[in-house]
């Protein structure tokens, strides 16, 4: 009867993972719920937080770790689950390490703290996280099998972002409002993180912050690596993932800003498939050219946009040009895919 009714308390909420996937959280709780375990299922409370400008999830373990823990004891009710971690970034789990496992032992829950060996980012994709849970390669897997299914020790498992633990609390206590936390940083601003509603613009976000947009700045919005960048007139539109906001000076340089981006990329591929590994040292290297020379190869630089957004095996090889290819868009109105 309980899990029943807290499915149907989260699907009428309307709750979508908190991660960057936008799933339904309901519908994956009933994937794993309905899942066949050899032996047992687990859950997993994802807290390896590593996207730049990103840091919601520490401030809610700062405010709310209870809820977080609550969270995942329903959720392991809710599937049959024995057992359950909290896996975390090098940084939180020294800072929180003693606060949760405090909460943990006094409500007597089988839930164990498990440190990210590095605070890389793609050990924060789902796979990634089985796969580091269980000592080998930190990198994603081949899906199918989802984790829903075949996840940690080859079990049904139940992966969530720390804020989804946090809002599933709310709701089974009624009281949940339907909204998340935004996090504002950058060019002027002290790091901030407000609870507002779902579903709200980033124009309305910002006014939030008590920031006024103005043609002084641009935004990179929901990361600060894979984010998309847009003018001061562009904010009219909702956030899609991670709801963050990085303000920078307009007049910052075009060469600092872009190589941040492709030297984290480059720096962060796990190395596993050749178009990411290859392609981010790649057009790392060209930019490096083009910004000292002016001259760029276009058929050069198309080619590795290409393999990059369509044959790489992960998220991150797809996403590494995000930034860059909308901040000349849409910053500095150059189109680096036009022939000469």
């Amino acid at each position: 009867m309980f899990t029943q009714k807290i499915i149907k308390k989260i699907k009428k909420a309307g709750l979508i993972g908190r991660g960057c996937n936008n799933f339904s959280t309901a519908d994956k709780w009933e994937l794993v719920r309905k899942a066949k375990a050899k032996d047992e299922k687990f859950v997993i409370c994802n807290v390896s937080e590593s996207e730049p400008g990103v840091f919601k999830d520490r401030y809610i373990l700062e405010n709310y770790p209870e809820k977080v823990v609550d969270g995942i004891k329903i959720a392991m009710k809710t599937i049959h689950a024995k057992k359950g971690f909290i896996y975390l970034n090098p940084e939180y789990y020294e800072q929180f390490y003693d606060y949760l496992i405090n909460i943990i032992n006094s409500e007597n829950s089988n839930i164990e703290l498990y440190e990210k060996p590095l605070h890389d980012y793609v050990g924060g994709e789902e796979t990634a996280v089985v796969n580091s849970m269980e000592g080998k390669r930190v990198e994603p897997r081949l899906k199918p099998p989802f984790p829903v299914i075949s996840g940690f020790l080859n079990e049904p498992t139940l992966i969530n972002n720390c804020e989804t633990f946090y809002a599933v609390s709310l709701i089974n206590s009624n009281e949940y409002k339907n909204t998340k936390f935004y996090c504002l940083s950058g060019d002027g601003v002290e790091d901030q993180v407000l609870e507002l509603p779902v579903g709200i613009t980033v124009s309305q976000a910002l006014k939030k912050f008590n920031h006024t947009p103005n043609n002084n700045f641009f935004y990179q919005i929901s990361g600060g690596a894979s984010g998309t960048c847009y003018n001061h007139k562009q904010l009219n539109r909702k956030f899609s993932g991670l709801a963050s906001i990085i303000i920078y000076n307009i007049n910052k340089s075009e060469k600092d800003v872009v190589m941040k981006w492709l030297d984290f990329f480059k720096n962060e591929s796990c190395g596993q498939c050749v178009p990411c590994r290859e392609g981010t040292y790649r057009l790392r290297n060209i930019m490096e050219e083009y910004f000292t020379t002016g001259k760029l190869d276009k058929e050069v630089f198309e080619d590795l946009i290409f393999s990059l957004q369509n044959t790489s095996f992960c998220p991150l090889g797809r996403i590494s040009v995000n930034a860059m290819l909308s901040y000349f868009k849409n910053i500095k109105n150059k189109n680096l895919n036009e022939k000469n």
